[in-house]
């Protein structure tokens, strides 16, 4: 994270000799978009972003603009989910850029730095800020058990995090999940999905497309149908033909209540305000189903290792990770593998010009390893998951363009997976051209918050679900082809 000692003392030389005045920094920025860099609004938020995570305490000026930063920190949290707006800030900026309210360290070495060394983490998912009224402890009691908030040992953390990330490992990702996986009635659904699909007449028919990947919260027939039955049955045993049940999932899920947007600052209020606090009122609910599966109810809930983590614990944590992770990423990552989301066209570039489904009529769906690279290829040009972050354990010096910018401990350290993936110094002349057969696409794969199989712990816990999930759904429901659609 911070430069080595050598390193640091040759950049704080290079400071002192070329200081900058306000008047070079107001000249840079005037000129720099005549010069093809970014206009003048983009160079005055950046600045301003470098100046509010780097300012010393008794600079007024700073203090007087923080509240046009803030403005400015909202809108770019918002954008920053986007691989699009991410890729234009590296283009203008540079591999090294302030937005969000924090630092961006883009290039894949840096990422796979960040991506296998111990996590300190805030309240944030991706670069939004998170409302810590709805996480699991204050829901439902007991502690603070929420994974994707708890630093690491090594990076601050206190052990919180590793007992309770096992405790998942060890309770919910068993081989009872990867047998229900391969099981009778896993296939009927992926059938069902498939029958669904084709039925709709993706290829040819818009209103069949729209019908089979909307997010209508009564689709019976459609994509979310089929992940929403599909994941509790295969994560937690849950009946996916028990109506009642299911219908509660529908209703949290996809009836306004459970997804990435309630658990954010100020977009979380106004929707509980919107649907009357559906999501405050149906997360003890959900807990309680989950509690109660297969999965949990057998728990050990004196197990010193996992620091007596309780059933009601694991059950709340599991219900934010369905929430935020289990029910958004597949059903994206889903979306641009089947041709409905398309590639983002990154500037300069013509990825928005490919259409994935040509590419699934030429490969052997049979042979799961290429299926398995062609949906990774899928996921390397839109990332279900574009970012995530790590906090600063100490000072440290960052090169930005032409000038080394010194920042403090505690700053916000963002983790652009997407842009790894896009790094033309890795995947050389065909970074944004679609080729399955890459070599070391797989290990080199940051979509599951890792590199390949090398982890610091956080990858993704349901990453072994997901990815045979999407290989059975590829080679199923394109076995014939975009044309028998």
């Amino acid at each position: 994270m911070s430069c080595p000692s050598n390193e640091r003392t040759n950049l704080l030389n290079e400071n002192k000799k070329n200081p900058k005045t306000l008047i070079n920094r107001v000249i840079d920025i005037l000129t720099c978009n005549l010069l093809g860099g970014p206009t003048l609004a983009e160079s005055i938020a950046h600045y301003l972003q470098i100046l509010n995570l780097t300012h010393s305490p008794c600079n007024i000026f700073a203090y007087i603009l923080k509240p046009v930063t803030y403005l400015i920190t909202l809108y770019q949290s918002k954008q920053a989910n986007s691989g699009l707006y991410l890729y234009h800030q590296k283009v203008i900026h540079g591999n090294n850029f302030c937005a969000a309210g924090g630092l961006w360290m883009c290039d894949y070495e840096a990422v796979k730095r960040h991506l296998t060394e111990p996590q300190a983490r805030a309240f944030k998912l991706a670069p939004s800020q998170l409302r810590k009224s709805v996480l699991p402890a204050t829901k439902l009691g007991g502690r603070f058990a929420f994974l994707l908030s708890l630093s690491q040992e090594g990076a601050g953390g206190n052990g919180d995090w590793e007992a309770f990330r096992g405790c998942i490992n060890d309770t919910i990702f068993t081989k009872d999940t990867k047998s229900r996986a391969q099981d009778d009635t896993s296939r009927k659904l992926i059938e069902k999905m498939t029958r669904d699909y084709k039925q709709a007449n993706c290829a040819k028919d818009v209103d069949g497309a729209a019908a089979f990947f909307g997010d209508q919260s009564q689709n019976q027939n459609g994509l979310d149908d089929f992940l929403l039955r599909y994941l509790h049955y295969v994560v937690f045993g849950i009946n996916p033909f028990d109506e009642s049940i299911i219908k509660q999932l529908r209703d949290f899920h996809f009836g306004g209540g459970g997804s990435a947007g309630p658990h954010l600052h100020l977009v979380g209020q106004l929707l509980a305000l919107k649907t009357g606090f559906a999501f405050e009122k149906q997360f003890p609910q959900i807990a309680d189903i989950l509690k109660e599966t297969e999965s949990i109810t057998g728990m050990n809930e004196h197990e010193p290792k996992y620091k007596h983590m309780t059933k009601t614990e694991i059950a709340g944590v599991m219900v934010s990770i369905m929430s935020l992770a289990g029910m958004v990423g597949p059903t994206t990552w889903a979306r641009i593998a089947l041709g409905e989301k398309k590639l983002p066209p990154y500037e300069g570039q013509a990825t928005g010009d490919i259409d994935v489904t040509d590419v699934w009529d030429t490969i052997d769906l049979n042979d799961r390893d290429e299926v398995k690279k062609y949906l990774h290829e899928c996921g390397r040009l839109r990332h279900p998951v574009s970012n995530t972050h790590t906090v600063a354990q100490e000072d440290f010096l960052v090169k930005m363009k032409n000038k080394s910018v010194s920042f403090p401990k505690g700053t916000i350290i963002y983790i652009p997976m997407q842009l790894a993936s896009i790094d033309e110094s890795v995947y050389g002349d065909t970074t944004f051209a679609f080729n399955h057969k890459r070599k070391n696409l797989c290990p080199f794969s940051t979509i599951f918050h890792s590199v390949g199989e090398s982890t610091n712990g956080r990858i993704c816990p349901g990453r072994n679900v997901a990815e045979n999930m999407m290989i059975d759904d590829c080679s199923w429901t394109c076995k014939k082809g975009k044309s028998a659609c």
